[in-house]
């Protein structure tokens, strides 16, 4: 009896194991599963063909925006070691016009996206969070990181709402509308 108890746990484990193994190759582009696993998508129309006009600075938005107003900026994605929060549609930009010292020609920095090259007083005022909400007004359980085109130090033009501002140097923005630069190199 022992024995085939013995067996039993293992073919568990083993088909356990080999689950877990194929849904972590598995390629993801814009879907994820969320805890009740059902698939949840980014929005068809997330993904622009040209950059929406009438881009304003971070910094301006700080100082003026209020929740709701439609707002569209230029920026890099960055400005942390891990700008894509885990499993959720959030992730955090720098203002495209600072200028990354981290970049130069034989720095040795390892995480450019960082901007630890940047004073931290600059670069908080540089900084926004952008997410992509569902219905409910809460982030997509859709891990950016694994979206092919969103990568860090891309620049993209975005487009959305402001969200709650609890803190004036604090910028959410509810995006409905991503455009990702061509980098050339």
């Amino acid at each position: 009896m022992k024995r085939r108890s013995h067996n039993l746990l293992a073919c568990v484990v083993l088909v356990t194991f080999a689950l877990l193994t194929l849904n972590g190759c598995a390629d993801s582009d814009d879907t994820d599963a969320d805890s009740g696993g059902q698939s949840v998508s980014l929005p068809e129309t997330l993904f622009l063909t040209a950059a929406p006009q009438g881009a304003r600075s971070i910094t301006d938005l700080k100082a003026n925006a209020k929740e709701g107003d439609l707002v569209v900026v230029r920026a890099v994605i960055g400005g942390r070691k891990e700008p894509f929060v885990v499993n959720r549609a959030v992730m955090t930009v720098v203002a495209a016009d600072v200028t990354n010292a981290c970049l130069v020609e034989g720095d040795p920095c390892a995480t450019p996206w960082d901007y630890c090259c940047v004073p931290p007083e600059q670069l908080l005022q540089n900084m926004a969070t952008v997410q992509i909400v569902g219905p409910d007004a809460r982030p997509l359980t859709v891990d950016l990181n694994r979206v092919g085109r969103l990568k860090p130090l891309k620049t993209v033009v975005i487009r959305g709402t402001v969200g709650p501002r609890t803190d004036p140097s604090s910028l959410v923005i509810n995006a409905t509308g991503i455009f990702v630069e061509h980098q050339q190199g």
